[in-house]
């Protein structure tokens, strides 16, 4: 059955009610009888992901995603924290992949306080994250393969990647009034010049050379991220590459960015504007993307990870209290043979709310003592964080000395051509990399996990990468079991 859906923003005074493919403003009062939703902004969200095994029991799963989220995620013990997650089966292991998002609920409370005033509710908080997945269900996106979606927008940017039909990951990108501020113009104005010129230095004139370089420095930087996580989510999730990168920017393309994405080795993907609703005008479009996704979700076509903690309160007549006061009025309408009935309804709420409060208090207890131990934890891992953080400017320190201005174009060729070299080479003998770590333009580490009897192509990997003239080829063998072992192999320019 399909339900009205009201968009509620945050801090917005009116709601936004969705027309198959318009929105109609409304007031928000008009959402309290519907189904109110949003999306929670991508600044308020925190995210984390770890591994479980398989056969872990679905009723224990909320509570260690919770518990897992405060001992790792960097959740504060004295926060209440709103807890969603995802999970994926992993390619090579027995274990789920979960990745959980975690928003604070005075933050929330404190973004939708004029919508709760109105409504007292909201349905669904969504992840942003998790938006393109309704593109499948409403055959505006090919199910099969591997899709990569480039989010640009004034508060957040993100890269979002999708294995059939579903959600794998993302990375976070500096949003555009990121990107204006440090090329010192406004939003409006960056928008526009991405639009016409994009990345292409001969659309800019001489005494433009800041815009230039902000965008040029900036643009290689992200799809150096981006290609680092699908290198990594590669090995985890058994694709071998991506077959079509989306660009979710008001229905307009950036020149020179796909160029800049094939020398990251992007080279055989499809590549265009993503476009949702037709009837939509360019700003909007991603907005109808979220509008489509909380449809889905308010009529049931997918399961949405909820992080609201305003859920709607149930009439009265179907509250216990309610109920009970129902049962009393009878009682006393009836009082001439029912009379008893009214005590023995007294004894049964006084009954129910002792073993409540023994509830609580248990749960009280048990909450403290969980509290001090994640405090202890926190504390331990934290001072760890610290000698380690120290430990990496250091060596960023030293690397970065070695570095002049004059060569930071020439540096950022030599780390994109070592990253599509290394790329290559993987898919040339056919290898997973768990990870990819580069040190500035000279070093990089890659992590392979392959099985027992293709042991014999890591040689060849690293063979290749030396005649190629890399001047440093080493690796360090870590035994899993009889059939997968996992190698480090440090490559040096």
């Amino acid at each position: 059955m399909a339900k009205t859906l009201y968009i509620c923003t945050p801090n917005g005074d009116k709601a936004a009610k969705w027309e198959g493919e318009r929105f109609v403003e409304t007031p928000l009062k008009a959402a309290k009888k519907g189904y109110c939703a949003a999306v929670v902004p991508v600044a308020a969200l925190r995210s984390h992901s770890f591994k479980i095994p398989l056969e872990t029991a679905e009723e224990k799963l909320p509570t260690l995603v919770e518990i897992r989220m405060y001992e790792e995620g960097g959740l504060d013990v004295e926060r209440e924290y709103a807890v969603a997650y995802v999970r994926h089966p992993l390619h090579y292991e027995s274990a789920w992949l979960v990745e959980g998002f975690a928003a604070k609920a005075s933050e929330l409370g404190k973004l939708f306080a004029p919508v709760l005033k109105r409504t007292g509710h909201i349905d669904l908080l969504a992840v942003p994250f998790l938006v393109y997945e309704a593109l499948y269900l409403h055959d505006r996106a090919e199910k099969e393969g591997v899709d990569l979606f480039l989010y640009l927008g004034d508060d957040a940017s993100f890269a979002a990647l999708y294995k059939e039909g579903r959600y794998l990951a993302h990375r976070l990108l500096p949003s555009l009034q990121e990107l204006a501020l440090k090329a010192d113009v406004s939003p409006e104005a960056l928008r526009e010049t991405l639009r016409t010129r994009g990345l292409e230095a001969k659309a800019y004139g001489p005494d433009e050379g800041r815009l230039l370089k902000v965008l040029q420095e900036s643009f290689v930087q992200m799809v150096e991220r981006v290609a680092h996580t699908v290198g990594h989510k590669r090995g985890l999730f058994g694709f071998e590459g991506v077959d079509r990168v989306w660009l979710d920017f008001e229905k307009s393309e950036i020149p020179g960015l796909w160029e800049l994405m094939e020398g990251y080795g992007f080279d055989t993907a499809a590549k265009g504007p993503l476009a949702c609703c037709e009837t939509l005008p360019p700003e909007a479009q991603h907005a109808g993307v979220e509008a489509l996704y909380l449809q889905s979700a308010a009529e049931g076509h997918l399961e949405a990870p909820n992080l609201t903690l305003f859920t709607r309160r149930p009439p009265w007549w179907r509250s216990h209290t309610g109920r009970f006061a129902a049962a009393v009025a009878a009682a006393v309408l009836l009082v001439g043979g029912y009379g008893f009935y009214t005590s023995w309804l007294l004894d049964e709420a006084e009954s129910e709310r002792a073993a409540l409060q023994a509830r609580l208090d248990a749960t009280k207890s048990e909450t403290k003592r969980l509290q001090r131990e994640l405090k202890r934890v926190r504390r331990a891992k934290e001072a760890a964080a610290r000698a380690l953080e120290e430990r990496r400017m250091a060596l960023m320190a030293f690397d970065e000395a070695a570095d002049t201005m004059g060569l930071i174009k020439a540096s950022a060729l030599k780390r994109r051509q070592m990253v599509r070299d290394v790329d290559e080479a993987l898919k040339r003998f056919k290898l997973s990399a768990l990870s990819m770590e580069q040190n500035g333009s000279r070093r990089m580490r890659v992590e392979i996990l392959t099985r027992y009897e293709r042991r014999e192509d890591i040689a060849r990997f690293m063979k290749r990468l030396a005649d190629e003239g890399y001047g440093s080829v080493g690796t360090r063998e870590i035994w899993l079991d009889d059939t997968l072992y996992q190698s480090g192999v440090e490559i040096v320019r």
